[in-house]
């Protein structure tokens, strides 16, 4: 099975159980879209995954652990790695009898929020998770966003973007360059005021209105063209498909601090 050669360094403390996890994940991943018993095949092969689960000696850190290794061994030789981070949201408000969950956009939905870092090479071929954190949302924080914009960073869920970047530098060999791609969720100060290690590179998506000196499409603008390229662009719900021309400029520029920390709010 590709699962034991995938997992072949993972110790549980127990063969059986090394054996139950590549069996469960062979099977998980030939059927995505399946519930456990559908993609177990019976109901007792359900029965031995949920008591594989339940094990205190299974811990989502040795499995990660023993995938990181087969990436490791994929990564390019020269690198650059890309290491793409985002969020998850996992909804389970069609389950009311599970434990343990926290609130998604309100009170109404339920589930977990899985924060990842894919590893790619520079083609974009996936080379597996360099890093995962899966947390619910205390119910008591619903609503109070007034809150929690005024405090640290470090103690909002924006803190998870830059444990991630740490994560991803301490996972890969210190002289391969990463490059460390990410939405506009992480367009924040403090990530790009983050300490990082020489060869490590930050690639935002910039909020639309992103302040430098000025705005920056603005401060673009006035560069000169660098170069220019087209993007097929695929048909969508009500979009049909089109080629998109596209010139890339980039400059230097500042970023101020938030004004919140200008002003010592």
């Amino acid at each position: 099975m590709w699962s034991e050669h995938e997992l072949r360094s993972v110790n549980l403390g127990d063969r059986r159980l090394n054996r139950r996890l590549a069996v469960l994940v062979e099977s998980l991943a030939a059927r995505p879209e399946a519930s456990v018993p559908q993609a177990a095949g019976s109901w007792a092969a359900a029965k031995a995954a949920y008591r594989f689960w339940d094990n205190d000696r299974v811990s989502p850190e040795a499995i990660l652990a023993a995938h990181r290794d087969s990436v490791f061994a994929r990564l390019p030789e020269n690198g650059p790695v890309l290491a793409i981070q985002d969020t998850t949201a996992l909804d389970w408000t069609t389950h009311p009898a599970t434990s343990g969950l926290g609130y998604r956009a309100n009170r109404r939905k339920v589930g977990l929020l899985a924060h990842s870092v894919l590893a790619a090479d520079p083609e974009g071929v996936p080379l597996g998770l360099l890093h995962q954190h899966v947390w619910a949302r205390v119910p008591e924080e619903l609503g109070h966003r007034e809150l929690r914009n005024k405090l640290p960073t470090k103690a909002k869920e924006t803190q998870r973007w830059i444990d991630a970047l740490n994560a991803t530098e301490a996972a890969l060999p210190p002289d391969m360059i990463v490059v460390t791609v990410a939405d506009r969720e992480a367009d924040f100060y403090d990530l790009f005021a983050t300490t990082r290690r020489d060869g490590s590179h930050l690639l935002i998506r910039a909020k639309p209105r992103r302040r430098v000196e000025n705005l920056l499409d603005r401060a673009l603008r006035t560069e000169p063209a660098r170069g220019a390229f087209d993007v097929e662009i695929p048909r969508g719900p009500g979009r049909p498909a089109r080629v998109a021309s596209l010139t890339a400029r980039f400059a230097a520029v500042s970023l101020a601090p938030p004004l919140t920390r200008r002003i010592g709010v």
